[in-house]
């Protein structure tokens, strides 16, 4: 009785560890999915922050052409 008892005990730490190991499996997968999404939205921001950037060098000559053009 006692041999069943302690194959039972051992069978029950076994599935306990391999459901904490796939749930450590889980979280270290939904972990990567928000460091994509973060660094995804980074590159997105930096990617507009040139663009306005570039458009306010545009504007800016525009207006310096203009300025040229209005004071002949």
């Amino acid at each position: 009785m006692n041999e069943y008892m302690y194959l039972l005990i051992v069978a029950f730490i076994f599935c306990m560890v391999i459901a904490i190991f796939c749930l450590f499996l889980y979280c270290r997968k939904i972990e990567r999915k928000c460091n994509h999404c973060i660094a995804k939205s980074l590159r997105e921001l930096d990617r507009m922050f040139k663009e306005l950037e570039r458009m306010q060098v545009e504007r800016e000559t525009i207006e310096k052409i203009l300025k040229i053009r209005i004071n002949l």
